[in-house]
């Protein structure tokens, strides 16, 4: 990253990235042929379970799955907001899919004031504690509270805002190597190119300005990444993806770090994978929706 890339950069980071799957076993299958290492599964107290990847910058995919239909049901008619977004999103979109943006913070209920100032705050909070198993075989409680983004009637993505209320995090480093060579996120790609109001809550939920990205995109730099939202013929000369044929902004892909993308391209093969090289990236299709993954070697 050069100086005037890190200048660039805001205060606000990412912390994972939902990723909703039929049910972990795909989830499993699917990451691990990618080169991915998959933490044990972990199931929510509402319902839902994951199975996470985890990386070296700190963030994680979180593959999300109904693991419990009862406690889903039972959670959704109680107005649990995760899980509301969560069926919504299930109802309107094939799977796998990219459905959601979680960034890190330090007190939900204070971004949850600084959203209703600007009315994109949603009431309702989720708290809730569940298992964490380490590598080693160990349960850990981890704890966390969240607060959501009202949700623009077009949009096909939901963001909100995560913040442990555990006292010690568990140590995860086991999890974060990867025989595909990730180190972390790149950039989020998203698309179409939004309205001033869902600019605006960009720009509030990223807590960072909108800068002229490439192909006339606007980019908004997080602390440890970039969302970049693309228009449709961006998306084919960058990623050789199409446009997606329903409007409303959506993520339509993820970017990420690697270290030796020869090495990188030789696990993907291995695994079977059909990855295509797109100017300097691999590329491999993920979601029933047009949804990617991307690997890009990272500046020296």
């Amino acid at each position: 990253m050069t100086g005037t890339d890190q200048d660039r950069r805001g205060t606000r980071a990412l912390d994972h990235v939902v990723l909703p799957f039929v049910s972990l076993g795909e989830a499993r299958g699917l990451l691990s042929g990618l080169g991915f290492t998959v933490a044990p599964d972990a199931v929510h107290p509402f319902g839902t379970g994951n199975a996470c990847v985890f990386f070296a910058d700190g963030t994680y995919f979180e593959p999300l799955a109904i693991a419990d239909p009862a406690a889903y049901v039972a959670a959704k008619t109680a107005g649990n907001i995760f899980v509301t977004r969560d069926a919504g999103f299930r109802s309107r979109h094939d799977l796998p899919s990219i459905s959601a943006l979680a960034f890190r913070s330090a007190d939900a209920l204070g971004d949850r004031a600084a959203l209703a100032q600007k009315k994109f705050a949603e009431t309702e909070l989720v708290e809730f504690s569940r298992n964490f198993r380490t590598p080693a075989g160990e349960d850990v409680s981890v704890s966390f509270r969240l607060a959501f983004v009202r949700a623009e009637p077009d949009s096909h993505v939901y963001f909100f805002f995560c913040q442990p209320l555990h006292a010690k995090a568990p140590d995860r480093s086991a999890l974060t190597r990867h025989a595909n060579g990730v180190s972390g996120l790149a950039r989020i790609v998203l698309s179409d190119c939004p309205s001033d109001k869902s600019r605006e809550l960009l720009a509030t939920v990223a807590d960072a300005r909108a800068d002229e990205g490439g192909h006339g995109g606007l980019c908004f730099e997080l602390a440890n990444t970039t969302l970049h939202v693309l228009s449709g013929a961006a998306l084919v000369e960058d990623y050789g993806v199409e446009q997606s044929a329903s409007g409303g902004l959506r993520v339509r892909g993820i970017v990420l770090n690697v270290t030796d993308m020869a090495a990188t391209h030789a696990c993907l093969a291995a695994g079977g994978c059909s990855a295509t090289m797109t100017g300097r990236r691999l590329v491999v299709p993920f979601g029933a929706d047009g949804s990617f993954i991307a690997f890009e070697e990272s500046p020296a």
